[in-house]
Formats: structure tokens, sequence, C-alpha cells
């Protein structure tokens, strides 16, 4: 039995005699050596060495053998072919009568496999598997060490926090395949801009961090961040197509801006946010009031979860005129925020800190629900025509917001879809993508239609007016509000009006303040008019009372 053992066993066997020269080995060793028996029998196992272990591992090693008469461990062996392998190796000591070693018995297997596997799960532990960056993981132990170094050296480090600007229109326009390999290649220029003993990694998504070591000057960590933005915002090519991206990059310095790696990291952060907020491809040094402004968006972003349920929340409506008609056709649902200490918190702040945070998914559809509700009540109040205009933001789709709701809301209120307008800008349509056709036109499909805000502003395209369902362009208040003096405004205007015409959509001028301005549209086809010459938002309430009076007069509130 332990003949048939010692010959099917999977692990190689080695036997010496008391002089450590080798007796016998089981085709096991040969298999895993490459040695035929003939080739080590009557040789010492050094002949197997690697040279990857000192003298001081070999005499442990024995020492152990002869006072415990066993040693077990982790060992690096050496091929015929050269080849250097790990094993698990396993010796015991095998007493004669008198006590003393007269053979030993060395079993072991390769555990090359098992090694290499325990490297790729150690790799996956710590680098980014798309860009092969260290990950979020490997940068903080590399960050902490770079800390205790800098505290003992006396320098500074610098953290570089890069977030990729237009990356998710990329990668919505054109899929995961090419927003991955954009990403690879911005690694790749990235590093391009360190030092060998700098770090770069990958955050997370289209965020990474450049960790720069003993830093004195930063006009060069500036100029850093500059090449970083620089190479970026180069053209890059994929499948045949131009790509343009930007970065915008947030810096922080240790000891001066904080001394632990935690804090550093939420400091770069709010910095990139700034550089954000400046208008992209740009850098940002940290400052202590950019802490101050986090902590007030945080209390603003917490407020924001409550303002519903406290009634903080209230809609506006603001009328849209037939000019030539001299009728109100419609009304737009606009959001107010009534804080109960800030006062009144303008749209332009928390509007976008709700597409952030997400709130604005229930926000949006509270807006709706209620807007419906109230147009319903006017057209039971003897205004059966009116229609209602509500704002849609492209984080909705993100964030649930499907056809089937607004069927019921139109439903619950007896309200024809036709009633209803969806008023999403121009940087919606800009992402173009399959997702977000397939969205609008589940809305089309129920009768509902779809305008352009603010049109003009963005990258205006017939492009996009022939694949989306649009019914309406809605012009741009900046382009109104020096009309009609402002020749380069009013050819565009009037290119506008020829524009929606040929492609028979309807129209509004949004900003109208004057009766000028006014006049100068109605003059050139465009009657559909919005804006303080007719009347300001208003609360329901106001809307109602205003709709009963007749509206006599321009300019009133």
């Amino acid at each position: 039995m332990n003949a048939t053992v010692f010959e099917t066993t999977a692990e190689g066997i080695m036997v010496t005699d008391a002089d450590n020269m080798i007796k016998t080995v089981n085709p096991a060793f040969s298999r895993i050596t490459g040695y035929p028996a003939e080739e080590v029998i009557g040789h010492s196992p050094n002949m197997l060495s690697s040279g990857r272990h000192d003298n001081e591992f070999y005499e442990a090693l024995w020492d152990s053998v002869l006072q415990k008469k066993y040693w077990t461990g982790e060992i690096w062996n050496r091929r015929k072919d050269g080849s250097v392998f790990p094993e698990w190796l396993s010796i015991a000591a095998i007493p004669g009568e008198d006590g003393v070693a007269k053979e030993y018995v060395a079993v072991f297997s390769d555990i090359t496999k098992h090694k290499q596997d325990e490297e790729q799960i150690r790799y996956q532990a710590n680098y980014d598997a798309l860009t092969g960056l260290p990950n979020r993981s490997l940068l903080s132990d590399r960050l902490v060490q770079a800390i205790g170094s800098a505290h003992r050296e006396k320098w500074k480090l610098a953290i570089l926090f890069i977030d990729l600007d237009q990356f998710k229109m990329v990668n919505d326009t054109f899929g995961h395949v090419m927003g991955d390999e954009l990403l690879q290649l911005v690694a790749s220029r990235i590093g391009e801009c360190v030092r060998e003993s700098d770090t770069v990694a990958r955050f997370g998504g289209d965020e990474f961090i450049i960790l720069l070591q003993d830093v004195s000057d930063m006009d060069a960590v500036a100029n850093v961040a500059t090449k970083v933005i620089e190479k970026i915002t180069r053209v890059f090519t994929l499948y045949g197509r131009e790509i343009y991206i930007g970065a915008s990059v947030g810096i922080t310095i240790f000891p001066d801006d904080a001394t632990n790696a935690d804090s550093l990291l939420r400091n770069a952060d709010m910095a990139m946010y700034q550089a954000k907020d400046r208008g992209r491809n740009s850098y940002q040094f940290f400052t202590a009031s950019m802490q101050q402004r986090t902590l007030e968006r945080q209390q603003l972003e917490l407020d924001l979860r409550l303002a519903i349920k406290r009634g903080e929340l209230e809609i506006y409506y603001q009328p849209v005129m037939d000019a030539y008609l001299d009728r109100v056709i419609s009304v737009e649902a606009l959001l107010r925020w009534n804080h109960p200490h800030r006062g009144i918190v303008s749209p332009t702040i928390f509007i976008p800190l709700a597409e952030d945070s997400g709130l604005i998914g229930p926000i949006g559809e509270w807006v709706i629900k209620g807007a419906c509700e109230q147009l319903s009540q006017w057209h039971k109040s003897g205004y059966p025509d009116l229609k209602l205009a509500v704002n849609l933001s492209s984080r909705q789709r993100e964030l649930g917001l499907e056809a089937s709701y607004l069927k019921q809301v139109l439903d619950d209120n007896r309200l024809s879809p036709g009633a209803l307008n969806l008023e999403m800008t121009e940087g919606l349509l800009m992402r173009d993508t399959d997702e977000a056709i397939t969205w609008l036109s589940s809305f089309k499909a129920l009768g509902v239609n779809l305008s352009v805000d603010d049109f003009g502003t963005g990258y205006s395209s017939l492009s996009y007016l022939k694949r989306f369902p649009v019914d309406v362009l809605k012009i741009d208040r900046s382009f109104v509000a020096d009309l009609p003096s402002n020749s380069d405004d009013a050819s565009l205007v009037k290119t506008i009006v020829a524009m929606a015409g040929s492609l028979n959509l309807g129209l509004i001028a949004e900003g109208v303040e004057t009766e000028e301005q006014a006049d100068f549209l109605v003059g050139i086809g465009c009657y559909n008019l919005q804006g303080f010459y007719y009347a300001k938002p208003m609360t329901a309430a106001n809307m109602t009372s205003w709709l009963s009076s007749g509206f006599q007069g321009t300019g009133t509130t």
C-alpha cells in the first residue's frame, strides 16, 4: 500500500540517508523538478537550490528538523531547466533504533498556481482593473505612508483631485466600450505629467488622484495641474471619432491644509468642485473658505430634503401670452423655496443641488402632480383651454421618472395629455443617446408636448431637432434682452423664427420686458411671449386673481 502511494501521489517525495544524500524519489518528484531518478540519486538535494535563500534560512530549517524532527514551510527551488518555482515542503526525520535520524523524508508540492492566484487577488485588491493604476485602497495606504514620511522628513505633499468634464456625455453617447478606452488613454496621459516617485491612482468613475511627494514649490504643483489639463483637453481619437473632454483639478497641501488622509482628500475634492464652478478646465488650490461653503451646502441639502414635508416649496406660475390675440395660452410652473431662515433661495442654487443629490426625482414628481392639480382647478373655473409647461431635468430619467407616472397624474386630474408641455434644456438633447430618445418618445406617445428651453445658448443643431420629438422652441432671454437695438441678436432671433417656421415648430420668446421687444417679436412672426412685460411669476392664488381680472394692461405683477 505504501509503495502504491509513493508511486501515485501528486506530491513529490524525496528520501535521503543520514548524510542527506538522495536515496530515492517518486515519479511526482521527476514530473515537478524535471530530474529523472537516476540523475539525482546519490547526490545532495543542494542541486535543487534556487539561490534565493541565505545560510540563515537553511540553518533554521535544519535546526527544526534536528530538534523537532520536522520542518514545514514555503521554499523556492530550481528545476532542471533552470526555472525557479515555489513549493510547500515538509521534512520529517525518521529515527533509527538508537533515536538518531537514519533517513529524511521530504514531501513537497508545486504551489506556483497558488502563488499566482494569490498575486492576482492581491493585484485586484490594490489596482484598478481597467487602467492598471493603483485603486482607492492602495492610494489610501500610500497616502498614509507618505504622510508619515513627510512628517519625519519635514517636507510637503500635494494631492491633486482630477475630475473629467464631459466624460459622462461621451459615455452616454458612444457607449461604455469607448468610455472605458477613453479612461485608459486619460490614465496614460496623466502618468506622463508626474515623476516616478509620485502616485497616480484611479479614485473611481472618471476621478483620478495624483500624490506628489517632497514638494516645496507651489508653482511646480500648479505646473503639474496645468500639464494635466493641457494633456486631457487635447483631442482623443477613438474608432475614427474625435473626442474632446476636459478636466477640473483641485489641489490641497500637507501639512498646510490638513494633516490626515481623509481631510486631505476632502479638501482636494472641495477645491475640484470650486474649479468646476469657475468654468471647468481649470485648477484651484484649497482654501479654508471652501470648507465653510461645503458645510453650508451640506446643510442646505439637508434642509431641502425636509422642505416638501415642511411646506416650504411652492409652485409659482408665469403666463405665456399670444400677443397677437392678446390672450393667455399657457402657464409655466416655476418652483420656489421659502427657507425659514434664509428666506427665498434662488432656483439657480437649489435646483443644481437637487440634481446633484438626486432630490430632483421626488421634487420633480411633486411639481408635476401639484401643477397638474392646479391646472385642473383652472379648467373647472372657466379656463378649459389653458395649458401647462413643466421643466424637465435629465437627472429625472436616471432617477426613474416614467411615462406611466405622467399618465396616472393626467388621468387623476382628467387632463388631456395635450394640455401638458415638458420643457427640457439643450444639454439634455446634446446627450443624444438612444436612452434619452426612448425616454422622451415615451412622453410624446402619451400626447404630451415637448419644448426646448433656452434655445440658442448651447450647441443648437438641426440634427437633434430632427432626432428628438420636439414641438416648441423657446428663444432664450439673453437674445431678447437687447432687442430690437442689437442687430446681431435681431438677426439671430429672425433666423430662429424662420427655422421654427420651416420645421413646423411652435415658438415662444422668454424674457420679454418692454413694449419695444414685444412689438419687434410680433412683427417678425413670434407671437407667443413670456416675461415681466406681461406678468412676473406668481402664486397660484395670485395667478387665479390675475386670470379673473382679465389681465387688463401690461406690466402687471
